[in-house]
């Protein structure tokens, strides 16, 4: 788990974020949660300007390949978008897993229920997705992991539209369990909900977190 938060006297404005992991792991099944957000805070509001929210089932088939279930749901203001609830199916496999990298790679298609932020509905949407990701790991003092998480997603229901969500996570360890994160992320939509927004969004965070 990792907050942050800063605030300016001057604007009046406060930014929370928040991010937070939780793996359950056996020797055929990985059940990941995961969790984010970026809020903004002023002396009459709360504006829950990015979340995102996510559950993964992994089954092995042998050491290397697996078959996943996606539950997930965004929400990205930037972007036109109030909310997005995403259901998939895919398969992936495990292309390397040395001593220090861990990477992996998933394919497959997923369906979204959007609404923008003018209320439209889109009703299901359906897309082909592909999705790349690599750990750098280093368990000798101080701790380090870099991890670069990359995905594609190709529109059947709409013509011409594609996204691609990205993020880099680098977490140090500073004392035991107690870690200094980075984080970077974007977004693009080529057709976004909202057709006055933009297609593209992106941040820097920073925060402190804790594992146990």
């Amino acid at each position: 788990m990792s907050a942050g938060f800063d605030y300016t006297r001057s604007s009046g404005l406060g930014r929370l974020n928040f991010d937070g992991n939780l793996t359950y792991r056996s020797k055929k099944e990985e059940i990941i949660f995961s969790s984010s957000g970026i809020y903004t805070i002023t002396d009459s509001s709360i504006s829950r300007d990015r979340e995102d929210v996510s559950i993964k089932n992994n089954y092995y088939f042998n050491p290397t390949w697996f078959g996943s279930i996606l539950l997930k749901y965004q929400r990205n203001l930037e972007l036109g978008l109030q909310r997005r609830f995403q259901e998939g199916i895919a398969g992936g496999n495990k292309f390397i897993t040395s001593r220090h990298v861990y990477a992996w790679t998933r394919g497959g298609l997923v369906f979204n229920q959007e609404k923008n932020t003018g209320d439209t509905l889109s009703g299901t949407l359906t897309e082909l997705f592909g999705q790349l990701e690599f750990n750098f790991f280093r368990f000798t003092k101080p701790e380090l992991s870099i991890n670069v998480t990359n995905a594609f997603y190709y529109s059947l229901s709409q013509s011409g539209r594609f996204r691609n969500d990205a993020q880099l996570d680098v977490n140090w360890e500073i004392i035991k369990d107690l870690k200094l994160i980075i984080s970077a992320y974007s977004n693009f939509d080529s057709q976004p909900p909202s057709e006055e927004s933009r297609q593209f969004d992106m941040g820097i965070v920073f925060s402190v977190g804790y594992s146990f």
